[in-house]
């Protein structure tokens, strides 16, 4: 029988303002009478006030960011690292090895998984060569035939997410504030879903939960609510079967027609995802399952009896402090 790993505390990196994961990760080491770690590169953040310890790091483009957070976990017996932070994550896969050398683990996907996600532009091509359901998507906007095609399209960084600098396109001459570099990709229409999947160390997905995203502001979701939809779990549980190297948590945003039973695919994220608290509400209980995995080398189970129909809205909140 494998052993418990030697250290069991828990670092969630870059928390910012995620205050309700944070306290899902807090209950989970609370149990194990362990301690939850959260950084950012600013002490200004909500979720430092969640942690029952906080750390600055300087950003992970930094050169020393690397030997800085394997100090880190090495000092306070981190088991195990879970990221939040899009810009961080090929970085910290690259710190894999020094990391597990100071006695950490992380939850992320490996290495052709993050790039294929993160990149948009490889997304579209991986979903078009395995017959996934998707906008059309143009690589720049010299490459638009507008004469040809029929807005309205969206214009987007090519490493972009949470909807940054999104732009709608209308007409021709919106095309003008788009910059060379970013993708264009016609409009989908429908209802907008995220589906939060749960991959195990093995590659295999344990549980996948829809929820459909009612209301979101500035690119994450305030109100939303699980919907069981067996061919859009079908689909992305297809779909990160087809990925290389997935494990852990990651989550697929795609459009929903329920008029015409159409689904588009728009993005993967390689990462635990702002409506995360939702899918932990609904039993999807991610957080504790990585624990389990990777604190004490336990297997994840199939699991499917996840709450339908629960509905999340969130509120501002203020938190005080000298």
């Amino acid at each position: 029988m494998a052993q418990p790993h030697i250290f069991k505390n828990l670092l969630l990196l870059s928390g910012g303002s995620k205050v309700a994961t944070s306290r899902i990760a807090k209950a989970a080491v609370r149990k194990r009478g362990a301690t939850l770690h959260i950084s950012d590169t600013t002490p200004n953040v909500p979720t430092s006030h969640v942690a029952d310890q906080f750390t600055v790091l300087p950003p992970s483009e930094n050169e020393n960011w690397a030997e800085s957070l394997a100090h880190l976990c090495e000092k306070n017996k981190i088991g195990l690292i879970i990221p939040t932070r899009h810009s961080e994550l090929l970085h910290l896969a690259q710190a894999a090895d020094l990391l597990r050398q100071a006695g950490t683990e992380v939850s992320l996907s490996g290495e052709s998984t993050l790039k294929l996600c993160i990149d948009k532009l490889d997304t579209y091509q991986f979903l078009l060569k395995n017959g996934f359901p998707c906008p059309a998507t143009y690589p720049s906007p010299a490459r638009l035939n507008w004469k040809e095609l029929n807005p309205p399209f969206i214009a987007k960084p090519a490493n972009g997410f949470s909807s940054q600098g999104f732009l709608q396109i209308e007409k021709e001459e919106d095309l003008k504030q788009v910059p060379s570099d970013w993708l264009i990709q016609t409009k989908v229409t429908g209802v907008e879903f995220t589906t939060n999947l749960y991959i195990d160390k093995k590659g295999e997905v344990a549980c996948a939960i829809p929820h459909q995203r009612l209301s979101v502001e500035s690119g994450e979701v305030v109100y939303a609510r699980t919907r069981r939809i067996p061919k859009l779990i079908d689909l992305c549980v297809e779909v990160a079967n087809k990925l290389p190297d997935a494990k852990g948590i990651i989550n697929i945003q795609a459009f929903l027609d329920e008029a015409t039973d159409k689904i588009e695919i728009i993005e993967i994220n390689p990462r635990i995802g702002g409506g995360y608290p939702l899918c932990d509400a609904a039993q999807g209980h991610y957080i504790e399952w990585l624990c389990q995995e990777h604190l004490h080398q336990k297997s994840i189970p199939s699991f499917d009896n996840w709450t339908d129909k629960l509905t999340m809205q969130r509120y501002r909140e203020a938190i005080f402090s000298l």
